[in-house]
């Protein structure tokens, strides 16, 4: 049998220039985007690192505005648990997958529930946003000047909200790359889905807290499926309600 096989492979014919060129330059698409994956998040872990032990501290100086006491997680959310995520797990699970980019979808799925920090963080930004528009920028701009940075902090803060679309990005090039046959295309195809949805689903958690006067405990009926504006009839009266489609 082993020689048989040997024979069939030896029969098989060559491939003709323009596929080899295809292939080679498939293998060095491949080798990009997990270079970028793998430096852009080494960059990632260093900027969350960067707010951590330079902007968090200043809550604590004596001349804090009184608008600023206790709003420690009004300000950077849960960043924290963020960067523990990424420093001690996903960091290190990426760079697993240097030489098998293919593998990076279910580095993905495995940590699905981590990445639900996302949609925490992204509930919560709004909030964030509107404290630091009103005092942050200018009682952080005194460690900006310190630190001699051109960025402000309210530029760092959005870092985690454009590494979930950086990640969309960089799995979908994978996904172009990826055979439909191979078995990677459906967990990639799979990832990319995921991070999509914790993109939208910190949206859908503020419609939900949004909703008043219901009848039912609307975090008790599952997952929410979708949000958006809908007409409601009644009689003749016609509203446009912006309000959530619930998995009733």
């Amino acid at each position: 049998p082993a020689r048989c096989l040997s024979t069939l492979i030896s029969h098989l014919p060559p491939l003709s220039p323009d596929e080899t060129a295809l292939e080679s330059k498939s293998k060095k698409t491949l080798m990009n985007v997990m270079k970028e994956f793998i430096q852009t998040e080494r960059d990632y872990v260093n900027s969350l690192e960067y707010i951590i032990e330079n902007y968090i501290p200043e809550l604590t100086r004596e001349d804090i505005l009184q608008a600023l006491r206790g709003k420690r997680n009004v300000i950077f959310g849960n960043i924290e648990k963020i960067y523990e995520f990424h420093n001690q797990y996903f960091l290190a699970e990426l760079e697993h997958c240097e030489n098998s980019p293919f593998t990076v979808g279910q580095c993905f799925l495995d940590f699905q529930n981590e990445f639900y920090l996302y949609a925490l963080y992204n509930k919560n930004k709004p909030k964030s946003d509107a404290l630091m528009s009103e005092y942050g920028n200018t009682f952080f701009r005194k460690m900006q000047l310190k630190l001699e940075d051109k960025m402000d902090l309210a530029s760092y803060l959005l870092k985690p909200v454009q590494r979930m679309g950086k990640y969309a990005l960089l799995l979908k090039e994978l996904l172009k790359e990826c055979p439909e046959r191979e078995s990677s295309h459906h967990t990639l195809k799979a990832s990319e889905e995921m991070v999509r949805f914790q993109l939208r689903h910190g949206n859908d958690l503020l419609a939900m807290d949004a909703l008043k006067d219901c009848d039912v405990n609307v975090k008790e009926q599952g997952r929410l499926l979708r949000q958006e504006e809908f007409i409601v009839w009644h009689g003749r009266l016609r509203k446009n309600i912006n309000a959530s489609h619930l998995p009733f």
